[in-house]
């Protein structure tokens, strides 16, 4: 993966944006059961009414082990285009290649 170049605003990191129904239904109630239970529980995430970001490790063996196959390729698709986060929007982008669970 490409470095994180520092700015004078900061740090900017690229992410993959797609749509929500991209990322399989056990994978958003994950994302739910962590906001709702404040971080103690589920998929460790950024979220909003309208979707999530979810961290994509440099290395693929960094990824958790209960990541599902499904995002676990969302993730490695991710790293091959330099990205840092997946950006799970409810009005992203609906690529025909993937599987859509919506």
């Amino acid at each position: 993966m490409s470095e994180v170049l520092p700015t004078s605003a900061g740090l900017v990191c690229r992410h993959l944006d797609l749509s929500t129904g991209h990322l399989p239904v056990a994978e958003r109630e994950a994302c739910e059961l962590y906001l709702s239970s404040g971080g103690t529980a589920g998929r460790s995430c950024l979220g909003g009414p309208y979707g999530w970001m979810i961290y994509v490790p440099t290395e693929a063996e960094d990824v958790p082990q209960d990541v599902s196959p499904e995002l676990a390729a969302l993730m490695a698709q991710a790293r091959e285009q330099d990205c840092h986060y997946l950006h799970f929007d409810r009005d992203g982008f609906i690529d025909g290649t993937l599987p859509f669970y919506d």
